[in-house]
């Protein structure tokens, strides 16, 4: 996908995710508390923070719709409620280990807590909680990856924020959508700094707390 029809996939995404927080924090009456939780919903919107994850986070389009995958993933396998309280954390997180699993750069786990506002070693810890609450199933296959692409376009029409393209139907040529759940081992705290990253930019501020309460 080209930038302008990842932009639209973020704007799409956000939009969805957005209505399902105002409908569970209207109706669920659930109690539960995860790490993924804070004390009070943060200031900045779920579209801006989707929009600063993209502008800064430098990922490709493809792991916006990734990151629905597996935020789905949570909420049908852990049984996770997706609220005002906790939805930064879980977007932050879903999107950092999309790029880890599908692009061949990204940033490490300090880079991203920068970007979402939490310090570091929670991010870590965040990394680490989702991946035991879906299975370390980081592996979706071409056909469903096509569906929630096509879901997003759908709803892009019918919502009016842009277009997104379909994706072919196939064959597809994305790498890693032919390998195992074999390649989802997680960047542990102690390895992060292993992982491939590319040069820093100097735009993120080291004092983002937008997410910590």
């Amino acid at each position: 996908m080209d930038a302008e029809a990842g932009k639209t996939v973020v704007n799409v995404l956000a939009n969805v995710l957005q209505k399902l927080v105002a409908a569970n924090d209207k109706t669920s009456k659930s109690n539960q508390v995860t790490k993924f939780h804070a004390l009070r919903p943060p200031s900045i919107s779920v579209q801006d923070y989707l929009d600063r994850i993209r502008k800064y986070a430098s990922c490709s389009a493809e792991c916006f719709v990734l990151a629905l995958v597996y935020i789905d993933r949570l909420i049908q396998h852990a049984g996770l409620v997706v609220s005002s309280l906790n939805i930064h954390r879980v977007v932050i997180t879903s999107v950092m280990l999309a790029a880890k699993y599908f692009d061949d750069h990204y940033y490490n786990n300090a880079y991203y807590a920068k970007i979402g506002g939490v310090p570091c070693t929670e991010m870590n810890s965040l990394e680490l909680e989702f991946l035991f609450l879906i299975n370390f199933t980081l592996y979706v296959q071409p056909e469903s990856y096509t569906k929630y692409h096509q879901e997003l376009c759908s709803h892009a029409y019918m919502v009016g924020v842009g277009t997104v393209p379909y994706p072919p139907s196939a064959p597809w040529a994305m790498k890693n959508f032919t390998g195992t759940s074999s390649n989802t081992v997680a960047v542990s705290p102690d390895n992060e700094d292993d992982a491939m990253v590319v040069e820093t930019p100097s735009l993120v501020s080291n004092t983002e707390t937008m997410v910590q309460s």
